[in-house]
C-alpha cells in the first residue's frame, strides 16, 4: 500500500501518492528513492547527497543543475535554540542533511512565526522569531529533512554546548518540485 511505502508527516500539502496532505519531511537517506516522486529537484538533490563525498568538499556553493538545484556546503557552529532564528525561502525548498556533528532543527509553519527584518531577495531568506512546533535531530550521514517555502525551519540548534558541524543544504527551485511552478 502506498501509505506504507511513503511514510511522510501528513498535515499540509497534497501528496502525489495519497489523497491526504503533508508539510515538511524528515526521513532516512536509505529510503531516498521513495521521495523521488516529489519532483526532479528532490531526486537530483538526494542522488547528489548519496553519490558524492560531501565531507571532502570545502564550504561553498556547488551547482547540481545551474541555479535550479544547487548545494551549499556549510561548516557552522551550533547554537542554543533561543539564539537560532527560524527562516524560510520563497523561491526554493531546502533539503538538508547533517554530514558531521550533532544538529537539531526546529520546525514551525511560517504563519505561526513573526517576520524579523526584510526579506533578502538575493539570498532568498526571510528570518523569523517565535516558538517552534517540533525539534528534530538530523542524524549525521543518515537522515535528511525537506522544507517547503511555507515551512519555517531553525537550523544549527544544539541541546548542549555549541560545537562545529558540517552540513549540506540543497536549494531546489520550486519549479523543480512536483506540482511546483517558477517563482
Amino acid at each position: 500500500e502506498a501509505g506504507k511505502r511513503f511514510p511522510a508527516k501528513i498535515v499540509g500539502r497534497k501528496s502525489p501518492l495519497r489523497k491526504e496532505i503533508f508539510e515538511m519531511i524528515r526521513a532516512l537517506l536509505e529510503h531516498a528513492e521513495r521521495y523521488y516522486v516529489l519532483g526532479e529537484g528532490v531526486r537530483m538533490a538526494l542522488e547528489y547527497i548519496r553519490g558524492n563525498d560531501l565531507l571532502s568538499l570545502a564550504p561553498g556553493r556547488y551547482p547540481i543543475d545551474g541555479d535550479r538545484v544547487f548545494a551549499l556546503i556549510q561548516e557552522p557552529t551550533t547554537q542554543s535554540r533561543d539564539r537560532a532564528p527560524f527562516e524560510n525561502h520563497k523561491r526554493h525548498a531546502d533539503l538538508q542533511a547533517t554530514l558531521r556533528g550533532v544538529e537539531y532543527v526546529g520546525y514551525c509553519p511560517i504563519g505561526k512565526l513573526t517576520p524579523e527584518g526584510d526579506y533578502n531577495a538575493e539570498t532568498d531568506v526571510q528570518l523569523y522569531s517565535g516558538e517552534g512546533d517540533l525539534l528534530m535531530r538530523n542524524d549525521a550521514g543518515k537522515s535528511f529533512a525537506l522544507f517547503y517555502p511555507e515551512d519555517g525551519h531553525q537550523p544549527y540548534v544544539t541541546l548542549g554546548d555549541p560545537a562545529p558541524i558540517k552540513k549540506v543544504v540543497v536549494r531546489i527551485r520550486t519549479d523543480m518540485l512536483a506540482g511546483g511552478r517558477a517563482s
